[in-house]
């Protein structure tokens, strides 16, 4: 999550957000939802010289959900995606399928957006100490 010092130099800075809102529509690997693409177009062509705080807060969760992890705190993302597969029938149905399609998709990376469901069923499967 972004600092309010990070979110107000960002949202006061054209040169800075326009660039990031582009570089995040052309990104192929990130997956947006409507609302995001549409958010992301409208400050890639911005025309005022500032966003508001809410806009730069938002911009910069997008750019937080695009970002690729390919550790955790020293843990291997592939390896925690295995030892979690192997153990996925402890899980329900949705965290099982997501796990399932992480598997089969063979990338040895997680998105910032599915960091935080897999840190999640890391836990509960005792891959990962819960203080963490």
């Amino acid at each position: 999550m972004a600092s309010w010092i990070e979110i107000d130099r960002v949202r006061k800075d054209p040169n800075t957000f326009r660039p990031m809102a582009a570089r995040l529509l052309a990104d192929p690997i990130f997956e947006r939802s409507e609302f995001a693409d549409g958010f992301l177009e409208n400050i890639a062509n911005w025309r005022r010289d500032e966003l508001s705080t809410r806009q730069g807060e938002i911009l910069l969760e997008l750019r937080d959900q695009a970002e690729i992890h390919h550790r955790y705190k020293g843990l291997s993302i592939p390896t925690l995606i295995e030892k979690c597969y192997l153990d996925r029938f402890d899980l329900d149905e949705g965290d099982r399928r997501r796990i399932e399609t992480l598997k089969e998709s063979r990338r040895g990376y997680v998105t910032g957006g599915q960091m935080g469901w897999l840190k999640r069923i890391c836990k509960q499967l005792g891959e990962m100490e819960a203080y963490m």
